[in-house]
């Protein structure tokens, strides 16, 4: 009865261990980058598709129920109502009125949550328990979305509009509103930090009014 291992044996044994010792790290690693990818594209997926579903909604509260070009108290005044003609600086007769027939002015409303239904851009400004990190704290979640809507500062006549210039007052309204989705890892995900962040400009222009005749 043989009793011990021959040379060849013994090779093939430490050729055999060394192959796994390098393939399985191998195999867990490209596991984890899958999951890892996984993770983002349906991350940027739901990102996308909340963004699409922010944009398509009226610029502001007060656009649920009126068409015209708003009023706002901060913005540049080259950008306001004329009150002879009704029109903007730019618009042309039978255009988007910014003001009514007999006078009366709509104004944009104050940053968030008017009502209890999300019926415009504005009711997304709330802030989620965010970190610079785009990590956040919300359920058992691998990924988060955090959506916020700001005012932008109107620029002064004759100068650029910078469109990441912010305007911190929820309160002081202007014509152009900045939506940011931010998406990143839940803050109790390994992985951790932003995974990308989505950013779109809305304007004061009024709703679109699409007239209809009977043939």
């Amino acid at each position: 009865m043989r009793r011990a291992l021959t040379l060849i044996e013994l090779i093939f044994t430490m050729v055999i261990i060394a192959i796994v010792f390098t393939v399985i790290p191998k195999l867990i690693h490209a596991m984890n980058q899958t999951s890892k990818t996984a993770q983002q594209e349906e991350a940027m997926y739901n990102a996308v598709a909340l963004m699409g579903a922010i944009v398509n909604l009226p610029w502001d509260n007060n656009n649920t129920q009126h068409d015209q070009i708003l009023q706002v108290t901060a913005g540049n005044s080259a950008y306001d109502c004329n009150t002879t003609s009704g029109y903007r600086i730019g618009g042309f007769i039978g255009g988007r009125n910014c003001i009514e027939p007999l006078g009366v002015d709509y104004n944009a409303t104050a940053l968030g949550l008017e009502d209890t239904d999300i019926n415009d851009i504005d009711d997304y400004v709330a802030s989620i328990n965010a970190d610079n990190n785009c990590s956040r704290s919300h359920g058992k979640l691998l990924y988060t979305l955090t959506p916020t809507v700001r005012y932008v500062t109107d620029p002064l006549a004759g100068s650029a509009v910078v469109l990441g210039d912010v305007n911190a007052s929820a309160a002081t309204t202007t014509n152009t509103k900045y939506i940011v989705v931010n998406v990143g890892y839940h803050s109790d995900n390994k992985l951790g930090g932003c995974i990308a962040a989505l950013q779109y400009h809305a304007f004061n222009i009024g709703q679109i009014h699409l007239n209809s005749r009977s043939w």
